[in-house]
């Protein structure tokens, strides 16, 4: 899914809506905080993408491969953001 749709749709109070309606669960909120905050520390701290991951885990308590899995949701294209980009 696109981050900025997403982003629109949150800001609207729609996720909310749906979550309340049972249509969507919780991961959406997590997967998009993830998602926000390895992209944040990648362009504040010029780190690498791969080290923001590794401190991801520690932050939000996940393994990496459920890191992986948020960056992966929120890429809005056909590219596939993995370990080895």
């Amino acid at each position: 899914m696109n981050i900025n749709t997403i982003n629109t749709l949150f800001d609207q109070g729609v996720f909310t809506e749906l979550y309340k309606a049972g249509f969507i669960n919780a991961k959406v909120f997590t997967y998009r905080e993830i998602y926000l905050w390895v992209q944040a520390q990648i362009q504040t701290r010029n780190i690498t993408k791969n080290q923001a991951v590794l401190e991801a885990e520690v932050k939000f308590g996940r393994d990496e491969r459920t890191i992986w899995r948020a960056l992966n949701s929120f890429t809005g294209t056909d590219i596939v953001v993995s370990p080895s980009n």
